[in-house]
C-alpha cells in the first residue's frame, strides 16, 4: 500500500510539473495595440484551463503555421492582411487541433478569438476533451485576457 501511495504522489507532481511548463513568460497583456497601416490583426488568447493545460498549440493561418504558438494561459498578437482568413491550431505532435475559426477583418480592423478546452465529448462511456476557437467581443476579450502573458 504504501508503494502505491508513493506512486500516486509521484504521478501528482509530475502533473502538476507537466500543466506548469506549458505556461508562457512573456510580459503580461496591458492594451490592443493599433494595427500596422493598411493591415488588420487578431488576439489569440487562451485563459488558464486544466483541460489540456500541458499541451502547447502551434499558430496557423489560412493553413501555413506561423512561428508563434500558444501555451496555456497566453496570448498573443497576429497581423493579416485584410479579408477572409482561416485560423488554426494544433499540438506540437499533431495529435490533436483546434478547428479553424473563419474570420473576415477589414483594415484597421482588431479581432479577438479565445481558446476552449472545456467542451467533453462523450464517445461511448468516455468522455474526451476537446479545443475550438471561440471569436469574442473587445469587452469580453479585454477582461479574458487581463493578466495573461505572451506567448513569445
Amino acid at each position: 500500500m504504501k508503494k502505491l501511495m508513493t506512486w500516486m504522489g509521484l504521478m501528482g507532481v509530475a502533473a502538476a510539473m507537466g500543466a506548469l511548463s506549458g505556461c508562457a513568460t512573456g510580459p503580461a497583456f496591458t492594451a490592443v495595440e493599433a494595427p500596422p497601416e493598411g493591415q488588420a490583426q487578431v488576439y489569440l488568447y487562451r485563459p488558464w484551463q486544466f483541460p489540456g493545460s500541458a499541451a502547447t498549440l502551434k499558430i496557423s493561418v489560412d493553413g501555413v503555421q506561423t512561428e508563434s504558438t500558444l501555451p496555456n494561459s497566453s496570448w498573443e498578437r497576429i497581423v493579416v492582411s485584410p479579408g477572409h482568413h482561416t485560423l488554426g491550431l494544433k499540438e506540437y505532435l499533431n495529435t490533436f487541433g483546434c478547428g479553424g475559426a473563419q474570420m473576415d477583418v477589414a483594415v484597421g480592423q482588431t479581432a479577438f478569438f479565445a481558446v476552449d478546452f472545456s467542451t467533453a465529448t462523450p464517445i461511448g462511456t468516455q468522455s474526451y476533451v476537446v479545443c475550438k476557437l471561440e471569436s469574442r467581443d473587445q469587452p469580453t476579450a479585454m477582461k479574458d485576457i487581463a493578466g495573461l502573458r505572451r506567448s513569445k
